[in-house]
């Protein structure tokens, strides 16, 4: 309803001739929800705007498992790639997932950082958010022998001069097609059984990444089988080996 003008008049006289805080308690009192509700759609609001301006497309997913660069030279590696394809800086990054530790021994002391670090993997590539793959020996083997990584003969083959550049650096390793471990786990069979395949599905880029200077051992390169981004993945191989 409403008031008067009169009323109305006498409202702006007692509020002007009220002290500061009272005014204060007097807006906070009577305009308590408004208040409230704007400052709600204010961080709202905020927040909105600090994630279009700080948020980075990724060009490419890479994980480090069981291996890692000094820093310095992991900005390097990526900074430099992110140029050679003309990529905005400000607007585009190559993802990185650092420290990734994979193991199958139960014993070991980091048992349930490497479970943890399995599932994050599993995530990463269920999501489609994992392209590229650095990784020592340990990690080679359970990746490859759980189907993760791509064949790289025939990709290599279709790709040109990338092949030229990366065929003398193949490695291959074991995939298992079928087992019998759950049956195991269950206590349902006593022995161990895989068919299994010798598949060539990574690169060995410890050269690449400046050897036993860097390196404490050797390193592969592996592309994860699911990629949607192919093109950038060999891409960065090229980058890589270039």
């Amino acid at each position: 309803m409403r008031l008067p003008e009169h009323e109305r008049e006498a409202h702006r006289q007692a509020f002007r001739a009220m002290s500061l805080p009272q005014k204060l308690e007097y807006i906070f009192a009577y305009y308590k929800l408004p208040l409230v509700l704007v400052f709600i759609a204010a961080v709202a609001l905020g927040s909105v705007l600090n994630y279009q301006l700080t948020h980075k497309e990724p060009v490419l997913y890479v994980a480090y498992c069981n291996v890692g660069l000094p820093e310095e030279q992991d900005q390097e590696l990526f900074d430099g790639f992110l140029a050679s394809m003309g990529a905005n800086p400000k607007t585009q990054e190559s993802y990185r997932y650092y420290n990734l530790y994979l193991s199958e021994a139960e014993e070991s002391v980091d048992h349930q950082y490497s479970y943890a670090s399995r599932l994050k993997t599993l995530a990463a590539v269920d999501a489609e958010e994992l392209d590229v793959v650095f990784m020592n020996q340990g990690a080679y083997d359970l990746l490859s022998a759980s189907g993760y990584l791509m064949d790289l003969s025939s990709t290599l083959a279709a790709s040109g001069t990338l092949q030229a550049q990366a065929n003398d650096l193949l490695t291959t390793n074991v995939v298992v097609l079928e087992d019998n471990r759950l049956e195991v786990e269950l206590n349902e069979a006593d022995t161990y059984e895989a068919v299994t395949q010798e598949v060539p599905n990574a690169l060995d880029v410890t050269e690449a990444l400046g050897g036993t200077d860097v390196l404490t051992g050797t390193v592969y390169l592996g592309i994860i089988g699911n990629t949607p981004r192919l093109d950038t993945a060999l891409s960065f191989v090229s980058y890589l080996l270039g």
